[in-house]
């Protein structure tokens, strides 16, 4: 029994932990900062100029749908809304009719050029 325990501690050791970022083995850790993600607001993309969407003409979208200028992590969201006569379920649906399309942060990748897929732009 005591030989078995000691082969699982053993094993154990060798084994290798990855948490917030690092792999952590007893020979070494390693780390990856991949730097900042893309805020929510630069998901919104014209689909004719993924990476490329002029940012200005998307602020002044996303103020005409309702949103808030600056609000680049879109905390202020209304739903449930109208708008020059016309009902909005959300923001998203104002957006999509103006033709953006929206890549969630997962697609976006970060702000460093190493790790930015370049799908979003700011």
């Amino acid at each position: 029994m005591k030989a078995l325990i000691s082969l699982l501690f053993i094993l154990f050791l060798q084994g290798c932990i990855y948490a917030e970022g690092c792999w952590i083995s007893p020979q070494m850790v390693s780390c990856i900062d991949k730097g900042k993600t893309y805020p929510l607001i630069a998901g919104y993309q014209k689909p004719e100029t993924l990476g490329k969407t002029d940012p200005n003409k998307r602020w002044n979208d996303w103020v005409s749908c309702g949103g808030k200028y600056g609000d680049i992590n879109i905390d202020y969201y209304p739903q449930n809304y109208k708008l020059n006569g016309n009902f909005y379920t959300g923001l998203d649906q104002c957006m999509l009719e103006k033709g953006y399309i929206f890549l969630p942060p997962a697609q976006c990748g970060y702000q460093n050029p190493k790790w930015d897929t370049g799908k979003c732009n700011l």
